[in-house]
């Protein structure tokens, strides 16, 4: 009696008509830790996540140790103890084995070929996608171009920051069979240079067809990059939704007062608006407030009250939308 081959296992294979790209529930983390009084405590526990078909969804945190996990458990990287996960509609075992062709994996491990250049390494590694090499070649230099990365076109590897090996590393994606691709960036700090050409290469990924979730401790970051946000805090996620719906349910801020005098000014308008709050920083006042409050203290009637005080101001205005100010508003509350 001939023994039966073991079949091989089917790759996993979306179809193209899924609506939901990542769907997480009452997902908890193998990862523990370990507290000073001897108990232990899930690093992630009862995450709940729904990232749609299309969306540049960024994950932000105060924990790069957190952030990083629930990257990894996104990308099929590391296995999850409990709950429900899956990608593309497809359901993910808690023991990862296995590669999906579809997800795309990005974070800060050197794994470029230090001694190429950009643009000869993006032409090796697409090597085996369909098109000529010149046609091929001409659409990484128009991309390039279009998201302002040209200026790396001849930069060796070897001499590219920290910040850049990452968005080279991201460039790669655009040519892949993935639809999904996943960023972690918890442990890069992404300087102002290169967020504007960083967003324009978000906005190329979803365009082709890509799905994005990024992992990242700046808010800042992940509100002119992202279409969505979702906070991760004390290892679950506490609010997501649109960067905009975010902003608007939770920066509760009515006006910005830079004064010479903050201490002087907070006076002033505490006396006129009782119920408002207060933070300062940098000689700014940040006025908070709700309801009653927010329609009583208007730009005009503040600056009204302050020039009757007698309290020097500089400028005074209304703030624009801060997903920042919107994440510590829920710290503050949860």
């Amino acid at each position: 009696m001939k023994a039966s081959k073991k079949k091989r296992p089917q790759a996993y294979t979306p179809t193209g008509r899924e609506r939901v790209a990542v769907a997480m529930e009452r997902v908890s983390s193998m990862e523990l830790f370990h507290l000073p009084d001897g108990r232990f405590l899930k690093v992630l526990y009862d995450i709940d996540l729904r990232v749609d078909v299309g969306q540049c969804h960024g994950i932000v945190g105060d924990n790069p140790f957190e952030l990083q996990l629930l990257s990894e458990i996104i990308g099929n990287v590391k296995p999850h103890e409990n709950g429900r996960c899956s990608l593309l509609e497809i359901g993910m075992m808690r023991q990862k084995r296995r590669i999906l062709p579809h997800v795309y994996y990005v974070n800060d491990q050197k794994v470029l070929f230090e001694h190429m250049h950009v643009l000869g390494y993006l032409m090796f590694a697409s090597e085996h996608a369909p098109g000529k090499p010149e046609a091929k070649q001409a659409e990484w230099l128009k991309l390039l171009l279009r998201t302002g990365l040209y200026p790396f076109t001849l930069t060796y590897i070897r001499s590219l920051s920290p910040a850049e090996y990452v968005v080279v590393s991201a460039l790669l994606a655009y040519m892949s069979r993935a639809v999904l691709v996943v960023m972690d960036l918890s442990g890069v700090a992404m300087p102002e240079r290169l967020i504007a050409p960083f967003s324009a290469l978000l906005k190329e990924l979803t365009a082709a067809g890509k799905t994005v979730v990024l992992t990242s401790t700046s808010r800042s970051l992940v509100q002119r990059a992202c279409t969505h946000a979702s906070f991760l805090m004390d290892g679950t996620i506490a609010a997501s939704d649109s960067v905009e719906a975010l902003c608007a349910a939770f920066d509760k801020r009515i006006l910005n007062v830079d004064a010479p005098s903050p201490n002087e000014a907070q006076a002033a308008l505490t006396a006129a608006f009782p119920g408002l709050r207060f933070a300062q920083s940098e000689g700014t006042l940040r006025l908070y407030g709700e309801g009653a409050i927010a329609q009583a203290c208007t730009l005009s009637s503040a600056a009204g009250v302050l020039e009757r005080a007698g309290v020097p101001v500089r400028e005074i205005g209304v703030p624009a939308p801060s997903l920042e100010e919107a994440f510590m508003e829920v710290r503050r509350t949860v």
